[in-house]
């Protein structure tokens, strides 16, 4: 069995980057398994994953790399007993630090033989402005125990400002390989698949280990800083946020039309967006609505301030009459805290239903 780790800041492209290799192992017949881990309450990504028939668990209601250790390795074990799967990959939260929870896989002493592929953190070069503006020093230390950086979103980023992006993240980590990686540029899938395929040395790593666990047993993470269950990465991410999930009355979306679906989830977004630039002008995170009404889901997403959001259309692979219609939104975003992100949220989501004429329930 080979387990991939994937880290990154909040709207990275970590979602995207493990569909793409989990599809890639399950056209070689693999059986993958993927393990996705959520900020908020509400499991999201795992509806987007489970679209391309992979098999997913979902972790929420805090981060993995601190509270939820316990949770990760419940989760890992129910995997291996009940699928059996060729290819574990673990999609760390936006505010994990992913070397953790590379480093805690590697000591729960698993029942199977595995290969643990080198830790991939993605860096999210369309954003290397505001990343280094507003969590510069967080950002640094996801990083910094990273084995692979991938710049990713690289067709979004000037060619002439990818050097001096690779340069710079070079510097905060020196001993990490450093890659570009873009959805549309096949070839630079197949680079990172081929990097992760060298398998590190399981035996030499847990040996290092050994030297950076504390007499308490926790883990001393880059630089000597201590890691243990009272310590919280969200918290020193300084992101608010907020998850929701809202049921919707099927009777009440009878009379919309397919291109009204669409309009409630840009409606939402934009409102969010505009009430949280009030807060924080500058804010870097990532909000998210996915909208399932049985026949699709219909997702939008926005990673700052700056950017528009962008919006997909997936028929679903689901049986139609098996899903009930809901609506799940999640907004993660710097320098507002989570109790203002949840008026926020709620007042837009409950606006535009209302005004579309939607019964709901959360």
């Amino acid at each position: 069995m080979k387990i991939i780790v994937v880290g990154g800041f909040l709207g990275s492209g970590k979602t995207t980057a493990l569909i793409r290799l989990g599809t890639y192992y399950s056209s070689l017949g693999k059986s993958v398994g993927i393990i996705v881990n959520e900020v908020g309450e509400i499991g999201i990504d795992g509806d987007v994953i489970s679209q391309y028939g992979l098999e997913t668990k979902e972790i929420t209601s805090g981060c993995i790399c601190c509270s939820l250790k316990t949770s990760l390795r419940a989760t890992l074990l129910l995997m291996i007993e009940n699928y059996h799967p060729d290819v574990v990959i673990i999609e760390s939260t936006g505010v994990a630090y992913p070397g953790v929870i590379r480093d805690e896989v590697m000591l729960m002493n698993l029942p199977i033989d595995y290969d643990m592929a080198p830790l991939l953190t993605l860096f999210d070069g369309s954003r290397f402005k505001q990343i280094l503006k507003e969590i510069k020093n967080f950002a640094a230390q996801q990083l910094a125990q990273a084995e692979v950086i991938a710049v990713s979103k690289a067709d979004l980023v000037e060619p002439s400002m990818l050097p001096i992006i690779e340069a710079a993240v070079q510097q905060i980590n020196p001993k990490a390989e450093i890659i570009t990686l873009s959805s549309k540029n096949p070839e630079s899938l197949a680079n990172l698949i081929g990097i992760l395929e060298r398998s590190s040395d399981v035996e030499a790593r847990l040996s290092e280990l050994k030297k950076v666990v504390a007499d308490d047993g926790s883990l001393l993470m880059a630089g000597g800083a201590r890691s243990n269950p009272n310590d919280s990465s969200i918290e020193a991410s300084g992101v608010g946020s907020f998850a929701a999930e809202y049921a919707l009355d099927e009777n009440s979306l009878k009379s919309l039309a397919d291109s009204d679906y669409e309009k409630i989830v840009r409606e939402i977004i934009s409102l969010i967006r505009a009430d949280v630039v009030k807060k924080s002008p500058d804010f870097i995170g990532h909000i998210k609505l996915f909208l399932e009404s049985g026949a699709a889901l219909y997702k939008i997403s926005l990673t700052t301030a700056e950017e528009e959001p962008t919006y997909d259309f997936i028929p679903s692979a689901n049986d139609v009459d098996s899903v009930s219609p809901n609506l799940k939104v999640l907004s993660a975003v710097t320098g507002v805290e989570s109790g203002v992100v949840r008026e926020i949220v709620q007042k837009a989501v409950e606006k535009v239903l209302n005004e579309f004429g939607i019964v709901f329930e959360i």
